[in-house]
């Protein structure tokens, strides 16, 4: 049984794949996570712009003489005079030399005179060039996820196409008689798809298939035809009805490890079959989801994918023991305490669900940590 870092070493000296990015246009590149920062390539607004339906002046006088009018499909003069005033409308870009959108309601209009009536009409109103996005300032780093907001800012900000990591496609196989027939999807798989998917990931759950060799070889086979990797849900154990493992073994499989040193999830194994990975998870839902983040993230970072997987840092609420030789996964309730985020690790009973609900994060770690300390844990 190998250790935790002694299989994540395997796994890195298994795959060299180069980084799976494409090029795309925005709306296509929504839902994925960026391959490279992106720049804004101009200023946004441009030029100043109007806040709200008023008068544009540069100085502050009690009246001036209304040059024109400024509407939403003109450019603006370059320069305004301090005895000038331009009407303007939310949204009108406005000269350089801008000091004050004087509200309509605060000036009075007689011919093309404008009177202001008080001292409290000289406000800003407006924003200045270059106040939502400079020239050449960063708006999205590596890894984030372009949102359909992030793609609509950046779309106005000049820019048309963004480099992307591209999705693998993952199928999630749970394996056991006990589940054919039964109402519903399996459980674990279920919760393992959703987890996938928040990292995303085009993730499918299977129908399950029964504790027999023939099917499970049978459906592997097919299934590494179509995904780039395959995470099989239960039949890791030591019983006569866990065959997992020995259908893989039989279908050409290549074992890089049987079992592991985390707890829970020790029964977990890594194989691969034609070049692709197959992650054999147990099928209980604490041990399946312990492993999957386990080992997961780092196979698809191995292969040239991209998972998202958000990490923050938290001090640790008290001392946490782990047996010399193994890793251990500590499900994390977050707790916030006068502005610090606290890892509040939770006392989860073996086989039960609720661990679903109450957990906000994970931290795993194959050394013992004092309370007090600052950890780095992975977001649920």
């Amino acid at each position: 049984m190998l250790t935790f870092v002694e299989a994540i070493k395997e796994i890195e000296s298994r795959f060299r794949g180069e980084p799976k990015t494409k090029k795309v246009a925005l709306v296509k590149g929504v839902n994925h996570i960026i391959a490279e920062e992106v720049y804004c390539k101009e200023d946004l607004p441009p030029l100043p712009k109007s806040t709200m339906d008023g008068f544009v002046v540069s100085s502050r006088r009690k009246n001036y003489e209304i040059k024109g009018e400024i509407t939403l499909l003109s450019n603006p003069p370059t320069h305004i005079k301090d005895d000038e005033a331009y009407q303007v409308y939310t949204g009108s870009l406005l000269p350089y030399n801008s000091l004050y959108v004087i509200k309509k309601e605060l000036a009075t209009v007689n011919g093309r005179v404008l009177f202001v009536k008080s001292e409290s009409a000289f406000e800003k109103n407006f924003l200045d060039a270059g106040e939502d996005c400079k020239r050449g300032a960063p708006i999205l780093k590596k890894g984030d996820v372009l949102s359909s907001r992030a793609a609509s800012f950046i779309g106005l900000a000049g820019i048309k196409n963004v480099k992307v990591y591209k999705k693998p496609k993952v199928a999630i196989l749970p394996i056991g008689t006990e589940l054919i027939g039964k109402s519903g999807p399996d459980l674990t798989g279920f919760a393992i798809k959703g987890i996938a998917r928040s990292m995303m990931v085009n993730a499918e759950l299977m129908d399950p298939v029964p504790d027999s060799v023939d099917d499970i070889s049978k459906t592997v086979k097919l299934l590494s035809k179509k995904y780039d990797v395959l995470l099989t849900v239960g039949g890791t154990g030591v019983s006569i009805r866990d065959l997992t493992e020995n259908a893989l073994l039989l279908s050409g499989g290549n074992a890089i490890f049987k079992g592991i040193k985390l707890q829970p999830g020790r029964t977990s194994g890594f194989f691969i079959f034609g070049k692709k990975p197959i992650i054999n998870l147990p099928g209980n839902a604490q041990a399946a989801v312990a492993a999957f983040f386990a080992l997961f993230p780092k196979a698809l970072q191995t292969m040239g994918f991209m998972p998202y997987v958000k990490k923050i840092r938290a001090i640790l609420k008290q001392k946490l023991d782990v047996e010399e030789g193994w890793a251990k996964v500590f499900f994390i309730r977050l707790v916030n305490s006068n502005g610090c985020i606290i890892a509040d690790p939770i006392n989860i009973k073996p086989h039960t669900l609720k661990f679903l609900l109450d957990a906000d994060a994970l931290l795993i770690t194959n050394k013992p940590l004092s309370e007090g300390s600052m950890v780095e844990i992975m977001l649920i």
